[in-house]
């Protein structure tokens, strides 16, 4: 049986292994929310394509815009997400150490534990925002209306502003680019709308 002088060296020595591998369980975890954000990625990208990219261009106005904005802050998150990561785990950094001693080393240790938890924490903010907006992007790609195909194109001129596109229903209510047709001052069929003046 184990005195207690026993016991106490043996969690003397699972401290000793616990915080020497500080840096090393650090570098694991960010290893593992790397892949996870890459088949996430992965998971996105591969129900896109068998959807077909498409349907953003079939969403009225201006949810189409939304969406663009969605996925391209999403697509600059992951990327922000999987460079930390790589920092955290220590990749993209090499630097000539000189006369190297084991205090140098014991010193240095606890600055790189700090920089890369550091980047683990930021790169798992920018992953959690890369999946809400991804998975706000899908939800709003599956559920709003879209823009019919066989509508024809209007020109709908309201007190304030002219606005051309494809009339769509919400709420039971035809639109177009997201104002009520009931509010139109005129409204004219058009063949095609006008491309916006840059």
């Amino acid at each position: 049986m184990a005195t207690y002088g026993d016991e106490v060296a043996y969690y003397e020595s699972k401290a000793d292994e616990i915080r020497r591998g500080q840096l090393k369980a650090v570098q694991e975890s960010a290893a593992r929310w790397s892949a996870l954000v890459t088949a996430l990625l992965g998971l996105f990208t591969a129900v896109a394509f068998a959807g077909g990219l498409s349907t953003i261009d079939r969403l009225s106005p201006p949810l189409d815009v939304i969406i663009r904005v969605i996925t391209s802050v999403a697509l600059f998150s992951a990327v922000v997400a999987t460079f930390l990561f790589a920092r955290a785990r220590g990749g993209l950094e090499l630097k000539r150490l000189g006369w190297l001693t084991g205090k140098m080393l014991m010193d240095r240790e606890p600055r790189l534990i700090d920089a890369a938890l550091r980047n683990l924490h930021w790169g798992q903010r920018s992953a959690l925002l890369t999946v809400a907006l991804v998975l706000g992007g899908s939800a709003v790609v599956l559920w709003a209306p879209t823009a019919s195909p066989s509508a024809t194109p209007v020109l709908a001129r309201f007190s304030d502003a002219a606005v051309c596109g494809r009339p769509t229903v919400v709420g039971g209510e035809l639109r177009v680019s997201g104002r009520p047709l009931r509010e139109a001052v005129e409204i004219l069929t058009v063949t095609t709308c006008p491309s916006p003046k840059r």
